[in-house]
This record gives structure tokens, C-alpha cells and sequence, in this order.
């Protein structure tokens, strides 16, 4: 008859250095994400006049889903989100009344 040996796990000094209910990083992961200690959005930012020639190109793409996306990015960007019609007060000019007076402005 063979005896069943009980495996325990190895202890470690560690096992009990935090307490039940604590965070072991209680600052959380640092915003710091650069080699320089930029952040995430800092670093997005060196890269905008690349980002916004890259969208005026591809208005020029020959696939219409390209040219939209890249023309309504650029437009966000310059004009910010479209707002619902119950949400006045911007001291953004309305998009909308640029955009007509805009295609007026075009010749043909």
C-alpha cells in the first residue's frame, strides 16, 4: 500500500508583507511613460504637424471612406466634436453655418 504524501507549497519571505486589502503600489503605475519622463499625451503631441499633413494627404486617397475619415479628423480637430442641438452656448462658431457658408464660396 502506497502513503499519499501531501506536496506543500514552497513558503517565500514575501507571503505576508502586504496586508489583506492593500495595494502593494498604492501611487498606482506613474503617468511617466517616456525615456525623458513625458507622458503618453505629451509624447502623441511631438508628432501633430506629421499626424495632420499625413490627414491632409489622404483626403487625396482614392478611396472615398479614406478621404471622409481624414477630412472629418481634421475637422474635429479644427472644430471640435459636432455638439447636439440642445446644447447651445459654444463660443465655437456652428459648424453647420461654417460648412454652408464654405460650399457657397466654391466655384462651379
Amino acid at each position: 500500500m502506497t502513503e499519499k504524501t501531501e506536496k506543500k507549497r514552497p513558503t517565500s519571505k514575501n507571503q505576508h508583507t502586504w496586508q489583506k486589502g492593500k495595494s502593494g503600489n498604492p501611487g498606482g503605475r506613474s503617468p511617466r511613460v517616456g525615456p525623458n519622463g513625458e507622458t503618453a499625451a505629451e509624447l502623441a503631441r511631438m508628432h501633430t504637424a506629421e499626424a495632420i499633413a499625413t490627414l491632409k494627404d489622404g483626403m487625396s486617397a482614392p478611396d472615398w471612406y479614406v478621404r471622409v475619415q481624414c477630412a472629418n479628423s481634421l475637422l474635429q480637430r479644427g472644430w471640435g466634436t459636432p455638439k447636439a442641438p440642445e446644447d447651445e452656448g459654444s463660443d465655437k462658431p456652428d459648424l453647420a453655418q461654417v460648412l454652408a457658408q464654405l460650399i457657397e464660396k466654391l466655384p462651379g
